[in-house]
């Protein structure tokens, strides 16, 4: 008795493929046309139907439209997915909400774009998963919040603690180092990393035009965008508008110059629009240092910007910064500026706290809980949020998590001078450079809020150590 070979998924495809090819070749003009056309008018009836019908809004049916044309996309190029998640991640706030606690539409397109691409990975005899320079650290910080969260459950502080709500926040936020994970497993070589590298700097360029023609229409007259929050929008624009700075000089064509040139421009007077002052701070480290890093031209060119911006910075911009400080009373004396004040007064609370529970600290997303309490007791006004990122993990993680966070910081930054290192090309090189400029710039907006957990903030800066990571990885493999 014999037995048949076994047949390999990468033969059943192929012989799938070629079975549909040939269907495809024996049917009729006519009829793909014919069928065309009934899937056309099909779609144009779902449309007014839910228009007429169900009274949904224009906006809303655009909405489904480019939802349906993206899944239908990732069916036959599952890339197409990954390339779309830089785009859409700032405009979540835009996004429909998910009737499910705890998901969003981008985890749903984290999760949907992995899984086409797994399958059709599966189907080729593929396997779909690599592990990454930043994997253990990742899951360590997943493991360690969640732990955070049972030790806020089981050992309250005395103040109210919402484990629910503390557990939904952790599996958001979890989901933002997906990114990472995702991004890693499906980026292979230059042509990938170019494109992923676009997309991150066209989303920056659509969430700057939006914040420049919404204009400064938030509270105090500042720009609030798609984010609806000044200073996380601030923070975002900042980080990326340093990256695509430091593309400049890798780019070899003189259109694509000029298309980033653009884009950092839009960035930089968009963070303006914000009056962040973090986020302008934090603009100007990183541009300075990625001009150091990448050319003389470029550094020339920013140190004469930022010589000169006394002279071009709006007036509102130059009030928020300088007038920091107010005349108190009629006396010569003068006092912190309200906001600033309530900054100082919260940080202050939260070393008090911090000295009670210098180790564990009060459990992750604890401080919410524990602020306005610990502000009535030292007779202060106090923010509902640490507004510190660093403080954040000291108070929720005590010391051990706040030593962590600063040395995935240190390894981030490693590992793209491992990358600009490593590079086979210019363009690859500023990639890296790109990226050490967007974690300083990350390291310094994390000192003025809390913007390291927000996916619509850090989701796309996970992707750029995703690339990072497949540059060192495709160097190994060359020396090899």
């Amino acid at each position: 008795m014999t037995l048949d070979p076994p047949i390999s998924p990468g033969s059943t495809v192929r012989e799938a493929r070629e079975t549909a090819r040939r269907h495809a070749r024996a049917m009729p003009v006519g009829f793909i046309v014919l069928g065309g056309s009934a899937a056309g008018v099909a779609i144009v009836a779902l449309f007014v139907l839910l228009d007429y019908r169900f009274g949904q809004d224009a906006h809303r049916l655009v909405k489904i439209l480019l939802g349906a044309g993206l899944l239908a996309g990732m069916v036959v190029w599952p890339r197409v997915g990954l390339f779309a998640l830089p785009v859409l991640t700032p405009f979540l706030p835009w996004i429909p909400k998910v009737p499910i606690p705890g998901v969003n539409p981008v985890n749903l397109l984290l999760f949907s774009v992995f899984s086409f691409w797994a399958v059709s990975r599966v189907a080729r005899g593929q396997w779909f998963f690599r592990r990454g320079p930043l994997d253990l650290l990742l899951s360590g910080l997943i493991l360690m919040t969640g732990l955070a969260v049972l030790r806020g459950a089981a050992f309250p502080t005395g103040y109210r603690y919402d484990a629910t709500d503390a557990g939904l926040q952790w599996f958001r936020t979890s989901m933002t180092f997906m990114c990472y994970f995702i991004g890693y497993a499906m980026t292979r070589g230059p042509k990938d990393r170019r494109m992923l590298s676009a997309a991150v700097v066209v989303g920056l360029a659509a969430e700057a035009i939006v914040t420049i023609l919404y204009g400064r229409s938030g509270h105090a007259g500042r720009a609030t965008g798609s984010f609806g929050q000044s200073n996380d929008l601030g923070a975002f624009l900042a980080i990326f508008t340093v990256f695509a700075a430091a593309l400049v000089p890798g780019t070899r064509r003189l259109v694509g110059k000029l298309l980033i040139t653009g884009a950092v421009v839009a960035g930089t007077v968009a963070v303006l629009f914000t009056v962040s002052r973090g986020a302008i701070a934090a603009l100007g480290v990183g541009l300075l240092f990625v001009a150091f890093r990448s050319s003389r031209v470029l550094t020339f060119v920013v140190l004469a910007v930022l010589l000169t911006s006394p002279l071009w910075t709006p007036d509102y911009v130059k009030d928020r910064i300088l007038h920091t400080q107010v005349e108190s009373g009629d006396e010569d004396a003068t006092t912190l500026e309200s906001s600033s004040q309530l900054r100082i007064d919260t940080w202050r609370a939260i070393l008090e706290v911090v000295t009670s529970h210098p180790l564990d600290g009060v459990g992750f997303a604890g401080l919410g809980y524990v602020l306005p309490e610990t502000g009535t007791a030292l007779g202060v006004e106090v923010k509902d949020s640490a507004h510190n990122t660093y403080l954040r993990f000291l108070g929720e993680m005590g010391i051990f998590g706040l030593a962590f966070f600063l040395w995935l910081l240190w390894k981030c930054l490693a590992l793209a001078r491992d990358a600009a290192r490593r590079a086979a090309s210019p363009f690859d090189r500023q990639l890296g450079v790109g990226l050490m400029g967007a974690t300083l710039t990350l390291a310094a907006c994390c000192a003025f809020g809390d913007r390291f957990f927000p996916i619509v903030i850090t989701g796309n800066f996970w992707l750029l150590c995703a690339l990072a990571s497949d540059i060192v990885d495709e160097s190994k493999g060359s020396a090899a």
